[in-house]
């Protein structure tokens, strides 16, 4: 047998297994390592996001994009909610309301994606992909999947992403209440 292979016995062996059991255990448990969390359902996970985001409200939304100083907009609806109606779609006369902004549709499930894909926003969009300082704001039908959104792009290092709080649905109602009842189907916008 070589000389610097370690050789243990049988009470060493379990003495090792329970330290490397209790280190494992250690780690998962803490905060430093990993951020593992079951959440039981969308709504919690929804919540969840949105404590670590920034929302913003239809007012101060509405007030950016009215001095322009909104370039991209996400909606992450999916393509046949989006080609039903946006925020920023052209009048019946192809006038753009906000000129300056862009609203681009990338359902929640491409954004990681799509986001810092430049071919796709230079030859299928036409526009300059945002940067991770530039404000974005992305939205949805009432502000779940829009939450989860921005959490992701913050986590790919986005750092001025905000989500519509209410989504689309607020965008059309603004005297609308925030939050709805809960439905049984289950399911978060």
């Amino acid at each position: 047998k070589p000389e610097n292979v370690p050789h243990y016995k049988g009470g060493d062996m379990k003495k090792l297994i329970i330290i490397l059991f209790a280190t494992l255990l250690l780690l998962g448990c803490g905060e430093g390592l990993s951020k593992s969390e079951i959440f039981h359902s969308a709504k919690d996970m929804v919540n969840e996001a949105k404590k670590d985001i920034e929302e913003i409200s239809y007012n101060d939304f509405k007030a950016n994009l009215e001095k322009e100083e909104i370039r991209v907009v996400i909606d992450v609806r999916e393509p046949a909610e989006f080609e039903a109606g946006y925020i920023g779609m052209p009048d019946e006369d192809d006038e753009y309301p906000y000129p300056e902004t862009f609203t681009v549709n990338i359902p929640r499930g491409l954004i990681e994606f799509k986001i810092g894909d430049a071919d796709y926003w230079d030859d299928e969009l036409w526009v300059e992909a945002p940067s991770k300082d530039e404000l974005i704001v992305v939205y949805c039908k009432k502000g779940g999947r829009a939450a989860l959104v921005a959490q992701t792009l913050k986590t790919m290092g986005y750092k001025n992403v905000k989500s519509l709080k209410g989504g689309y649905r607020i965008w059309l109602d603004p005297t609308a209440p925030l939050e709805e009842a809960p439905k049984s189907s289950g399911g978060c916008g």
